[in-house]
C-alpha cells in the first residue's frame, strides 16, 4: 500500500513552507498581516495550521513573499487544495483524545517510529482481543466506544505495517506490559506475546524488552513516541500523552531529550535476541498457568 498523505499533514507541510517563505523574506507577521489587510490573528492561524489559507489568498501572499517560482507555487496550490481533503479518522474525531487525530495522520508517513510505554503493549502491535479489553476496563467504552476505537487501531497499524516503505519501527516493552495479565483468561496474553514475536520478525521492526532488573529508569516518568521524517518539509516530532490529551512537539531541543532517554533504555534492555528468549518464556509460563499449552516458536 503506498503512502497517502492525510490533509492534517499536507496542512503541516504548507504551514512549514510559509513560515519558511515569510522568514526568507525578512518579514515578521505582524507586517504581513498589515499589508495583506488581515488580522494579525489570521496569519498566526495559518502558520500554525489551525485554520486553511484559499487558494486566492495563498497567491497574493506568495506574491507578497516575492516568491516567483512557477513550479514552487504550483506545488503549494497542490498543498493548499490537498490539505483541505477529507481523512478516514475524521469520522471517529468525537471518540478520539484532542490531538490524536492529528498524531495518526503523522504516524502514517513517518520513516522512523520509536516507542516507550511502561504499561501497555504498543497500540501498533496489539492483538483485536487485548486491544478491546484495553479499551473496555482501562478507558471505560462501551461496545460502540470500544468498536470504533478498535476500527481507528486496525487501520492505523495497517497505515504503517502495510506500506510499501515500511517505516523502521522500535519499541522498548517494559516487562509490566509483558506480565499484565490482560483478558478474561491466560490465552489472551499468549496471543498477545506470540504476536510480539510474529512482529519482531519483520526486518524492519526491533522489539526490546526492559526487565524489572533494570531498576528505576528515565522511562518511569511516562510513555512517549518520537517520529522521525525524511521529508526535508517536515520536522521530527515527540507524541507525549495524559490521561485527558495528547501533545505533539517540534521542539528540536525537547525531542532531542526524549531521544536521549530512549537511547538509555534500549541501553538497560534486552538485547532483541534475548528478548525473544524472555517472550519465550513468559508465553511457557503463561501457558503453563493456563493448563492450555502453546507452541512458542
Amino acid at each position: 500500500m503506498a503512502v497517502v498523505q492525510d490533509p492534517s499533514v499536507q496542512k503541516r507541510r504548507l504551514r512549514m513552507e510559509l513560515r519558511k517563505a515569510r522568514e526568507a523574506a525578512g518579514l515578521k507577521q505582524g507586517d504581513v498581516a498589515k499589508a495583506m489587510d488581515w488580522s494579525s490573528s489570521k496569519l498566526i492561524r495559518i502558520e500554525g495550521g489551525q485554520v486553511s489559507i484559499s487558494t486566492n489568498d495563498l497567491r497574493a501572499l506568495l506574491s507578497y513573499y516575492n516568491v516567483k517560482d512557477t513550479r514552487r507555487v504550483a506545488a503549494l496550490l497542490d498543498l493548499a487544495r490537498s490539505s483541505r481533503g477529507s481523512s478516514f479518522y475524521d469520522a471517529y474525531a468525537s471518540f478520539l483524545k484532542p490531538g490524536f487525530r492529528d498524531y495518526l495522520a503523522y504516524e502514517g508517513t513517518a520513516s522512523v517510529i520509536r516507542q516507550y510505554d511502561p504499561v501497555l503493549i504498543s497500540g501498533l502491535l496489539q492483538t483485536e482481543e487485548y486491544a478491546r479489553t484495553i479499551l473496555e476496563h482501562a478507558f471505560g467504552l462501551d461496545g460502540d466506544g470500544v468498536a470504533k476505537r478498535w476500527a481507528v487501531r486496525e487501520h492505523r497499524q495497517d497505515a504503517v505495517h502495510d506500506r510499501e516503505d515500511s517505516p523502521e519501527m522500535i519499541f522498548v516493552v517494559d516487562e509490566a506490559a509483558i506480565r499484565r495479565q490482560v483478558g478474561r483468561s491466560e490465552r489472551t496474553m499468549v496471543r498477545q506475546l506470540e504476536r510480539l514475536k510474529e512482529y519482531a520478525a519483520e526486518p524492519h521492526i526491533t522489539i526490546r524488552v526492559l526487565p524489572f532488573s533494570a531498576g528505576a529508569h528515565p522511562g518511569m516518568a511516562g510513555n512517549f513516541i518520537l517520529l522521525e521524517f525524511t521529508e526535508a518539509d517536515l520536522d521530527d516530532l515527540v507524541h507525549l500523552e495524559s490521561i485527558d490529551d495528547i501533545t505533539i512537539k517540534d521542539d528540536a531541543e525537547l525531542i532531542a531529550r526524549y531521544l536521549d532517554r530512549f537511547e538509555r533504555l534500549e541501553e538497560l534492555s534486552l538485547s532483541p535476541q534475548d528478548s525473544l528468549v524472555f517472550l519465550d518464556k513468559v508465553i511457557a509460563e503463561m501457558s503453563s498457568e493456563g493448563g492450555e499449552p502453546t507452541r512458542a516458536g
